[in-house]
């Protein structure tokens, strides 16, 4: 059986989607918090059960008969000290029932990331690779898009894109892309053991591809810390908002998940879509 976790949000339940292409739906179960809300998966077949990172004694029975389990670590607003626990306690639950295998989902370019609010993926990498069990890590990057398309909206409302970005560049990937990736290494069997897959896209995109996308004659002007956190309180965004998003700027400006990598198309088979379709797909075209 294999396990797919988190499947009531976007990325699990696209996982679990894409998985029901490559094996039979009797072989595959879901764990949610939430298991009324899994109803589309279960008229598919699929088993669907009650499971939560936050109430441990619900794991067994989640995981009850697995074979692969995917940890899903893709709720990236929970704070770091709550998620690294879940993760690794959901790693260990697993293994507990019997899980032969454990697939789990980290933050991209997990080593080189500067942002406090990630900071324990780089826990769980460690934890995942000390496993008596065989073990992949698949750095899906999912939100990413979504990240870029909120400048790109912006840029659409002012007529101008503003951002401390510098002259960075981001290789993300369609999230469509990473979740059939995903699925690909659950359905794939010990032939991914031991490995870390750093998904991306083919290419990477800036600032200056994202104003082309916003539209014509909109351009991109770099701005300062300074000015990105006095407009955006200014607009009435609370300043620990304004500073989370500046920390991301941060870290994007030292290079980190800038470079792309040929992980996705191996794991597809094929190309996957480019930067800037990923991210025009997240700002609705």
């Amino acid at each position: 059986m294999i396990i797919v976790t988190g499947a009531n949000g976007p990325f699990g339940r696209l996982v679990a989607e894409r998985l029901l292409d490559l094996v039979p739906a009797g072989e595959v179960a879901v764990s949610v918090r939430a298991p009324d809300a899994a109803g589309a998966l279960r008229e598919r077949g699929v088993a669907v059960r009650h499971g939560d990172f936050g109430r441990p004694g619900t794991l067994p029975g989640a995981f009850r008969d697995a074979a692969t389990v995917l940890v899903n670590g893709t709720y990236y607003g929970a704070a770091p000290e709550v998620r690294g626990p879940q993760l690794q306690g959901a790693v260990a639950a697993a293994v507990a029932a019997g899980a032969r295998r454990v697939v789990v989902t980290s933050w991209p370019d997990a080593g080189r990331s500067t942002l406090a609010a990630t900071a324990d993926f780089a826990g769980t990498e460690r934890a995942v690779r000390a496993l008596p069990v065989a073990w992949t890590i698949v750095r899906a990057g999912h939100g990413l898009p979504a990240a870029l398309a909120r400048d790109v909206l912006a840029a659409r409302r002012d007529g101008v894109l503003t951002a401390p970005a510098g002259r960075a560049r981001l290789a993300v990937a369609r999230t469509a892309d990473l979740a059939e990736a995903t699925a690909r290494v659950l359905a794939g069997g010990d032939g991914h053991g031991g490995r870390t897959y750093e998904l991306t896209g083919p290419d990477a995109i800036g600032w200056d591809e994202l104003a082309e996308l916003a539209g014509p004659g909109i351009a991109y002007r770099p701005e300062a810390e300074d000015e990105f956190r006095a407009r955006w309180v200014a607009a009435g965004w609370p300043p620990p908002v304004a500073e989370q998003l500046l920390a991301l700027y941060a870290c994007i400006r030292t290079g980190w998940a800038g470079t792309p990598t040929h992980d996705l198309e191996t794991l597809l088979g094929r190309r996957p879509a480019g930067a800037r379709a990923a991210v025009a797909e997240a700002a609705g075209g």
